[in-house]
């Protein structure tokens, strides 16, 4: 692909991105974007097949966004360093963060399984971190997504009616993902339940 359609491209996703965390998807005409991309209705259509296909492009874009956005950080790469740069990026990028959590429930069920293998890419590292920090793969998974709701519910935290300071949200979002991920002791009663 030539540079120039390259840059047309990614120029068009960021605008559809824009306009889809400002009015959303459902709202969104095409000729809303062609108007403010600068084309002419009709040529949109040389750059996107549907308005279905753009939404699972900028859904793929602002997780490929974010992915490279991490690698190319400088925070720590551990379970710390991820949980920051996370807690950066959704008050640093809150339209990609709206699009991403509220958004993607439009995209077709053929479609859905590219939305996970993009988001796949993104969680890896903290799957990694939290495996280390774990000592073991158990659990892994579900540790993992309890972690990424303590994300999503920090973003509830800034939203809310009386918003909690983004120090106090760090701090509560690290002593919570440290009590998931601490390998926890085995008391008697719980090795006896888990022996039954």
């Amino acid at each position: 692909m030539p540079q120039h359609a390259h840059s047309c491209r990614d120029g068009l996703l960021r605008v559809a991105s824009e306009l889809m965390a400002e009015i959303g998807y459902a709202a969104m005409s095409m000729r809303q974007l062609a108007a403010r991309a600068g084309l002419q209705p009709g040529s949109l259509y040389n750059h996107v097949a549907s308005k279905q296909d753009l939404l699972l492009d900028v859904l793929l874009y602002a997780l490929a966004q974010r992915l490279e956005a991490w690698r190319c950080s400088t925070y720590p790469r551990n379970l710390q360093g991820y949980l920051r740069f996370m807690l950066e990026r959704q008050r640093t990028h809150s339209g990609e963060e709206l699009l991403l959590r509220h958004e993607s429930r439009h995209v077709s069920a053929q479609q859905r399984g590219w939305v996970q293998a993009a988001q796949h890419r993104l969680r890896e590292p903290l799957r990694q971190y939290i495996a280390f920090e774990q000592h073991c793969a158990d659990d892994v998974s579900a540790i993992c997504e309890a972690v990424l709701a303590l994300l999503d519910s920090a973003d509830n935290l800034r939203r809310r009616e009386a918003p909690m300071d983004e120090p106090a949200i760090e701090r509560w979002v690290m002593r919570m993902s440290r009590l998931l991920v601490e390998p926890q002791p085995v008391t008697g009663v719980s090795r006896r339940l888990t022996s039954a």
